[in-house]
């Protein structure tokens, strides 16, 4: 299956891009490390499309302040494959 990928990092100082499955979410960074999180809802994806929380460091909505929240602190784990 070819992914989608959402291009982000004109926007993010950590995320280059991520993409969905449909099962799981696949997050590139910036420093080239790549990040599968198995079994992740696409809700949370798509949460995390639309920057819903907000940065604690800028005071204003943040990819990496969601994905955080919603997926580190969530409990999902991330396994690394680049």
């Amino acid at each position: 299956m070819e992914l989608e990928w959402q291009e982000i990092g004109y926007d993010s100082k950590d995320m280059e891009r991520i993409a969905h499955d449909g099962v799981n979410m696949y997050v590139e960074f910036l420093t080239g490390r790549c990040y599968k999180y198995p079994n992740l809802p696409y809700e949370i994806f798509q949460r995390i499309l639309n920057k819903e929380v907000i940065s604690k460091s800028e005071g204003k909505p943040s990819y990496g302040a969601t994905l955080h929240q919603l997926v580190i602190k969530g409990g999902y784990k991330g396994e690394q494959y680049k």
